[in-house]
């Protein structure tokens, strides 16, 4: 059984995610299936991984930022599942198609944009690594 606290987690952390991922509010039938696919799939979080997601959702920290170094240190993948499970069911909305869907462009505007890119990745991970260390996410 799921208490109304972590439903409320959960709804909050799908609102906060979707928000930070594609700067708006979600359907409401992405943030039900949201809950229930985290109720399927991550029935049960231990305690730092309870505390690692709810700290990101409280502070509205980066997400994007974090994952990215829990990933590369390969600790708590809880993080990366749920921004996964967002990410499944948004991706086949039609309203979603330019964001997982690449338009053709010229090897110019390609290259600018491989460019923007990897200084983006760059910046998130020394983000990452301060949120993660000044929030003790570790």
């Amino acid at each position: 059984m799921t208490s109304n606290s972590d439903l409320s987690l959960s709804r909050a952390e799908a609102i906060y995610l979707h928000r930070h991922f594609f700067r708006s509010d979600p359907p409401p039938v992405v943030v039900e299936r949201y809950i229930t696919a985290n109720q399927l799939c991550l029935p049960s979080l231990d305690q730092s991984s309870h505390r690692l997601v709810s700290t990101v959702v409280s502070r509205q920290l980066d997400p994007e930022a974090v994952e990215a170094i829990l990933r590369l240190r390969r600790k708590n993948p809880v993080l990366t599942r749920k921004i996964q499970i967002l990410f499944y069911l948004v991706e086949v909305r039609s309203t979603y198609y330019t964001y997982f869907v690449n338009s053709p462009t010229g090897p110019f505007r390609a290259s600018l944009d491989l460019l923007t890119s990897a200084a983006l990745a760059v910046w998130k991970l020394i983000k990452g690594l301060y949120l993660v260390q000044r929030h003790g996410l570790v």
